[in-house]
This record gives C-alpha cells, sequence and structure tokens, in this order.
C-alpha cells in the first residue's frame, strides 16, 4: 500500500508539468504569429475603373426579365432569404423596349423587381416618358408605382402631345395604361383636365376622368364640369355619360349623354339637353330636346323629338325669355348670330308679351329679330303739348332757326361737325338776357361806324366766344345756330322731327316676329283665327293673314282675301280687310247679320267691336233688335259707303252713303234665298277652341293634328270670299 501511494503522487506532477508546458509553446507560437503580420510590407493595388456587374451573355431583349445595365456601383448585403442589390449612381434598367433611370435603386433579381429613388424615370421608344421621384417596379407583373418626392415635386408622363401630372401614378406596361387615384391634370395643346380619379393610354391616346372633372378649353376658354368623361386626345373629342355643364362666354349646354368635338366646337348630344345662348345684353335663348347638334363655329343648334316612343319622346322647346316667345315642335333650328329660329312637325308658338297668350300652329313656324331704331324713354315726350302745337307749322330745323332771336357775334372755332350733336344744361334764365345785351352793343356799334379791334374788344364779347360753341335751348328745343351778318346758318346733318327731336338721339331695339306657312291657325282669348300663312309682328302689334284667312270674334266671324290685325297692349283693336271683306254675326238658328265690301276696317275697343268703316260695292242683310229684344224683320241694303258705330255690344248708329237701296222684309216671310249674301260661308266648325289647347304649357294639344276640315279648306285653291254659298256641321258647302 505505501509503496504504491509515491507513484500516483509523481504521476499527475509530470502531467500537471506537461500541460503546462504545452499552453506556455501556444502562446509563445501566437506571439510569434502576430509579430509576422505586424511586419509584412505587402500594399494590395487600387483599381484601375470603376467596379461594375459582371453583364452575363443572355439575351437582355427578354420581355419578362428585368435587367440591370448600368451602375457607378454595387452592394450586395448578406441575406438569407434572397438576394438584393444596393446600386447607385447613373443607375441604368431595361426590361424589353422599356428603360429605366434613377439615383439609386434596390434590386431584387430573384423577384425581378426593384425600387428606385432620386430623378426617376422611364422611357419606351419616343412615345412614354415617366419621371417621378419613386418607383416601385414589379417585372414579373410589368406594373409599376411612381410618387413624387424631393427630386421631382409631381409625377409626370408625356407622350409627344400629352402631359399628365399628379402626385401618384400607378403604370400597366400590360395595357400601356396609366392611372391616379388622388387628383391629377392631363393636358394637350387645346384642352386642360382636371380630376380625382383619371386613366390615360399612351397607345390608344383614350383617357378616363372620374369625379369632379373638370375640362377648360385654351383656345376659347370655355369649361366643362361633369363627374364622369371619356375623352381622346387624339381626336380631341370629349364622350359625355353623365350629367355635366358646359360653359362658355355666351353658351352654356346641360346635358347627360353624348359627344363633344372640342377641337371644331361641334356636339352631338344624344339625350334630353338644354343649350342656353346669352347676347351681349344678357338677355337667354334656351333650345331644349331629346337630341341636339351643336355647332358653335356657325352659331346653329339643331334639336330633334325621338321616333322611338320607347325613349318616352319629349317635343323640341325654343324659349326667348327677353322677347316672351316659347317655340315647340317635333323638329327646331336655331341661328344664335342672326337671332332666328325654325320649327316644323307640329309647331306650336306661345307669344306673351301681351297681357294674353298668342298661340300659334302651322306647318312650318319661324321667328326672328327684326332691329328698329326708335326714340328712348326720355325724349318720348320730350316737349309740352303746347310747343308740340307750335312745331307742327315748321318743316324743318332752318326754319326754327331762322324764327329764333338769337345772334352770335362770330363763329367759335370748336363749332361742332355736321352730324355731332351739342346740348345745354344747366343755363340760367340770365343767360339769355345776356346774348340780348351783346345784340344790343352791337348794334349801337354798328350805328357808330367804329369797329372793334381784338385789343378793345369788350369783356363781354370774350364770354360770348366761350359760350358760342354751345347748343341754345329755347322752349325745350335744342338747336345749334350761329348768326353771323344777322343771318341765321344751319349746319348739315340730322334733323329735327314734328315734336323737335334730333334723330341721332334714336336707338336701336329689337322686335320679335314670327311666320306661320301652312295650314295657321291662332287662339288668343279675344280672338282666333286661321289662314294658310300668317305673319306677326311685335315691332307695329301686327298680325297679317294671308291666304283664304278666316277670324272670330265672339259670335262674329269676318273672311277675305287678305285680314290685318292690329294689337294694343293686350287686346284688338283694328282689323283691315284691304281686298274684298265679308263679315257674319250669328243671330239665331239659321240668321245671320252679314256684310260685304271691298274694303272693310274694323275697329274694337276693349276686344269688342266698336266701329266698322265698309267702303266700295257694300252689302249687307241684317236684322235690327226690336226694344223687347226681339227680331221681327230682315232689311237687305245696297251702298257705296258704310259706316257702323256699336256701344255696348249694341248698335248704335248706321250710316249709308251717297246713295242707298234696299228692302225690308218681315221675318215671317223671308225665302231661304233671301238669307244669305252672295259668298257667304258661316265656317264655325274650323274655328279654334280654348279646350283645345289643355295646359297653357301642354304641348299635346288637338291643334297638333290638322282636323279634316282644315285640311280641306286649305285645299280648295277657291278664295273664301268667292267659294259657293253654303251652311253645313262642317263649315262647308253640300
Amino acid at each position: 500500500m505505501i509503496s504504491k501511494t509515491p507513484k500516483i503522487i509523481v504521476f499527475l506532477l509530470a502531467a500537471i508539468v506537461l500541460s503546462g508546458g504545452i499552453s506556455v509553446m501556444e502562446s509563445l507560437y501566437a506571439q510569434e504569429r502576430k509579430k509576422k503580420e505586424k511586419t509584412e510590407s505587402f500594399t494590395r493595388p487600387a483599381p484601375t475603373q470603376p467596379i461594375k456587374p459582371t453583364i452575363p451573355s443572355a439575351n437582355r431583349y427578354q420581355e419578362d426579365k428585368v435587367f440591370l445595365e448600368n451602375a457607378d456601383s454595387l452592394f450586395r448585403p448578406p441575406m438569407d432569404f434572397e438576394e438584393k442589390q444596393i446600386v447607385k449612381g447613373n443607375v441604368v434598367f431595361r426590361q424589353g423596349g422599356m428603360w429605366m433611370y434613377c439615383d439609386s435603386a434596390y434590386y431584387f433579381p430573384e423577384r425581378n423587381s426593384l425600387d428606385a429613388f432620386g430623378h426617376v424615370e422611364m422611357k419606351q421608344g419616343d412615345t412614354l416618358f415617366v419621371y417621378a421621384d419613386k418607383l416601385f417596379y414589379d417585372g414579373g407583373q410589368r406594373k409599376a408605382v411612381l410618387t413624387a418626392g424631393p427630386s421631382r415635386q409631381e409625377v409626370t408622363l408625356k407622350d409627344p402631345k400629352v402631359t399628365l401630372t399628379t402626385d401618384s401614378l400607378d403604370y400597366d406596361m400590360n395595357i400601356e395604361m396609366g392611372w391616379y387615384t388622388r387628383g391629377g391634370k392631363l393636358q394637350d395643346e387645346i384642352n386642360v383636365l382636371t380630376s380625382t380619379y383619371g386613366e390615360y393610354s399612351p397607345a390608344t391616346k383614350l383617357a378616363r376622368f372620374e369625379d369632379n372633372v373638370v375640362l377648360v378649353n385654351t383656345k376659347d376658354g370655355y369649361r366643362m364640369f361633369t363627374e364622369e368623361l371619356d375623352y381622346n386626345t387624339g381626336t380631341h373629342i370629349a364622350t359625355i355619360n353623365t350629367e355635366t355643364r358646359i360653359e362658355g362666354a355666351n353658351d352654356t349646354i346641360l346635358t347627360t349623354a353624348g359627344r363633344y368635338n372640342t377641337q371644331t366646337d361641334n356636339a352631338i348630344l344624344t339625350a334630353r339637353s338644354t343649350i342656353l345662348h346669352r347676347d351681349s345684353s344678357m338677355n337667354v335663348v334656351t333650345l331644349e330636346g331629346d337630341s341636339i347638334i351643336y355647332d358653335k363655329a356657325t352659331r346653329l343648334s339643331r334639336a330633334f323629338m325621338f321616333r322611338d316612343a320607347a325613349k318616352n319622346p319629349q317635343p323640341m322647346v325654343l324659349t326667348d325669355t327677353a322677347r316672351k316667345m316659347t317655340l315647340i315642335g317635333g323638329y327646331g333650328e336655331y341661328d344664335d348670330s342672326l337671332r332666328w329660329a325654325y320649327s316644323t312637325d307640329y309647331p306650336l308658338l306661345m307669344e306673351y308679351s301681351q297681357k294674353d297668350t298668342l298661340f300659334l300652329r302651322a306647318d312650318t313656324i319661324l321667328t326672328s329679330v327684326r332691329v328698329e331704331y326708335v326714340w328712348p324713354d326720355s325724349l318720348a315726350r320730350a316737349l309740352s303739348a303746347e310747343t308740340r302745337a307750335r312745331l307742327q307749322g315748321y318743316t324743318s330745323a332752318s326754319e326754327i332757326a331762322d324764327e329764333m332771336n338769337i345772334e352770335v357775334l362770330r363763329i367759335p372755332s370748336g363749332f361742332p361737325k355736321p352730324g355731332q350733336i351739342g346740348q345745354l344744361r344747366g343755363f340760367a334764365g340770365g343767360f339769355f338776357k345776356m346774348l340780348e345785351d351783346l345784340k344790343k352793343e352791337r348794334m349801337k356799334a354798328d350805328k357808330s361806324g367804329t369797329g372793334e379791334s381784338k385789343a378793345e374788344k369788350p369783356e363781354s364779347s370774350h364770354l360770348a366766344d366761350s359760350i358760342a360753341s354751345r347748343p341754345v335751348v329755347t322752349d325745350s328745343v335744342v338747336v345749334e345756330t350761329i348768326v353771323s351778318d344777322s343771318t341765321a346758318v344751319v349746319p348739315s346733318g340730322p334733323r329735327l322731327d314734328k315734336l323737335g327731336r334730333d334723330s341721332t338721339y334714336m336707338v336701336p331695339k329689337d322686335y320679335h316676329v314670327a311666320r306661320a306657312i301652312g295650314r295657321a291657325r291662332f287662339f288668343r282669348q279675344d280672338m282666333q283665327g286661321i289662314a294658310d300663312t300668317m305673319i306677326y309682328q311685335e315691332y307695329d302689334s301686327m298680325l297679317y293673314l294671308i291666304r283664304k284667312p278666316v277670324v272670330w270674334n265672339e259670335q262674329k266671324q269676318v273672311y277675305g282675301d287678305k285680314i290685318n290685325v292690329h294689337f294694343n297692349d293686350s287686346t284688338v283693336d283694328r282689323a283691315d280687310l284691304p281686298e274684298k271683306g265679308f263679315l257674319a254675326e250669328y243671330i239665331d238658328e239659321d240668321f245671320y247679320n252679314q256684310l260685304a265690301g271691298k274694303k272693310m276696317t274694323a275697329y274694337f275697343d276693349g276686344g269688342e267691336l266698336s266701329r266698322l268703316d265698309v267702303e266700295g260695292n257694300v252689302e249687307t242683310i241684317f236684322l235690327p233688335m226690336e226694344k223687347d229684344s226681339t227680331y221681327n224683320k230682315l232689311v237687305s241694303v245696297e251702298s257705296s259707303f258704310l259706316t257702323i258705330d256699336m256701344k255696348e255690344r249694341t248698335l248704335d248708329k248706321l250710316k249709308f252713303w251717297p246713295e242707298t237701296t234696299g228692302s225690308i222684309y218681315p221675318i215671317f216671310l223671308i225665302k231661304p234665298a233671301q238669307k244669305y249674301l252672295q259668298g257667304f260661308r258661316w265656317f264655325e266648325p274650323l274655328r279654334p277652341r280654348r279646350e283645345w289647347y289643355g295646359g297653357r304649357w301642354k304641348w299635346m294639344d288637338e291643334l297638333g293634328e290638322v282636323p279634316e276640315e282644315l285640311e280641306n279648306y286649305f285645299k280648295d285653291d277657291t278664295p273664301a270670299s268667292k267659294m259657293k254659298t253654303g251652311i253645313s256641321q262642317t263649315g262647308l258647302s253640300q
């Protein structure tokens, strides 16, 4: 036991010493290696050219692969899940024929995508250029997202003639289309369009805009407002799909569907639309139709009514509020430059400038504006009755000037030229006394035989010189006069009328003119009528009825070859039949008062007949009313002239001259042939009636359809005054 213990101890000590020696040797070896490294003198050579990625020999025009073409530096950080390259400086990428440029980028070869930063550009041939601050591009799907930033304040897409700007743009290379969702602007050589959402394809030149869409035409300055719009940058045609308002300098268009050529300013509106035309006085003419063709260059608009009943057709409506006129029909035209309108297909004209509306129907209706020079309101009654009476004896301004007791001592250098007008304002009565004093002073100088030198000219003469060029006003008459050597001189130019007014004060005024052609008929509360052609003029308040006219007033009818009706304010005050007239009044059963003559003039008061004048070949049959309001005799009279005065709808005075022949028949002995004059006709069945119109503002009424009786009446070329005598339910001979 004792002998084995020392051996174990010795063995342990030896192991410890050996282990320590090994550690010392390793330490010495390490120190020696470090010394060698510190003393190594090798230096790595500097690169002779920028480091660039190695370009593989693959086909670099592949449409499905994004290639890195250039970069000043490339760094590939260690990543376990995918390869990522960081490139900087003059970075260029390519996918097929599309090139991308930027300052720096993250390139993901395995994903075939990249994130580009700083001065980003995308180019494809000479048709597409996109500029942005950032680009996020997916080469597999060929889609890009471009945003604005520090290097570029907005994203810009350009093709040769179009520029699109926004702050964020998505672009799909597969369909060659870009779109924005947070507001943007598209501009070509004619228009600027802005919207919240927009898309544009450089390949097809088609653009679409939604939400808060505004189109501004840079050529004419008009603006289009809508919520949805399609636009072609090649043709400059805007396609309207929803409620749209187009505002121009003189026109406003309201529509929901159609096409507007912004280059030629032509529009085809295919839904119910309205065009408002404004003139220089801001008077508005409104044209409405199911479809409208609008040409801004010629200022002509054409409106149509749908023919398809399934489309709920409504008539064309033209409204002139300034002239108080509405024209309705199946088709219509309006020329804004000439201010005339035209309508066919059952047109109806409503003229409401007077208290009672005039309704007018015909095959064709034309309206226009006639310009006449009139006196302004301030001169319409400028003179007193006494002055007007005194001026009736003068025939010219010279006669007025000759009799004026005014003399001006010299012709002033500033005398108005012929045609110019002067006026005197604010002179007191002492002015004329001063002129009289000057005249007396001149007469004294002439008697003494001494003339005046310039140095000796009295102070009063200077005053005369200063006022000589002003017109002289006497009794409210403005006359420019100069008297030299006691002789009145009136310059050539405007002349005064009988009321002492200078014609150059007259101002232009517009008046409405309407023409109804073909089977025309009109209705007013106090009068109705028919004729083949009617012409209404607002200027002289005249309604002309041409070819086979018939006019009714209460129980009376008048017809002839022509009838001219004059309106005063809201009622008829005169009717003229210049060529053969026939007047008839229904009494009872088959009895009528009748009157015929070569020329006839009827006067009305408050819508009722007050006086009647007849000239030439006067023939009449009438039944005088007895005091008990009965009729018991018939009077037949022939003469050369006739005057009838009416009072409270009854005969007041009756005068025939110069000679008269006639007969009186008891009513119970009258033969049928004695009841009527030659040419008498009763046309009551042709009379336009109130119930035909229904609602005053409705287009659909029975006047739209021509009654068969009226058709047959106008087909007969025989004048109404020469038609065969007869009475029937239709108003035609049996």
